[in-house]
């Protein structure tokens, strides 16, 4: 499970991703993303300092994508696959992937390969992540 901090949990946040949010396709998912709507967060202690928020998920899969025990395994793969990178994806926006009807047959490697070519395409990761995750030298 993603912490608490990474999830977009408000429907009307959700909403937004969708109308708004530039898309990356793949076989496996769909990637939508757009700046969060308050992107820098001031600190309290230092006024003139301002942090980034972190970017949030959110996951959805169609009823085309199969029964709920297929959507929902669907959803657990994308939601470990982002889980794996959260240490080395850009802080500030909102995303949502949602998963295809190939996502239910796939297995966690080839979801996992397409999340990162999701993330690479969208310029959210700061680094190259070769297909088992490790750093690319």
């Amino acid at each position: 499970m993603l912490p608490r901090g990474y999830r977009l949990r408000r429907e009307i946040d959700v909403r937004r991703v969708r109308r708004h949010g530039q898309s990356w396709r793949h076989p496996l998912a769909i990637l939508l993303v757009v700046p969060a709507g308050n992107k820098m967060i001031p600190l309290p202690q230092v006024a003139e300092q301002e942090i980034p928020r972190l970017s949030r998920f959110a996951f959805s899969a169609s009823q085309r994508a199969g029964s709920a025990v297929a959507r929902n395994r669907a959803k657990r793969l994308l939601r470990e696959a982002v889980r794996a990178h959260l240490d080395h994806i850009e802080p500030g926006w909102d995303c949502l992937l949602i998963a295809r009807q190939r996502t239910t047959t796939a297995n966690y490697v080839e979801v996992q390969t397409a999340v990162n070519e999701l993330l690479t395409r969208a310029h959210l990761l700061s680094y190259s992540v070769c297909r088992q995750g490790s750093l690319r030298n």
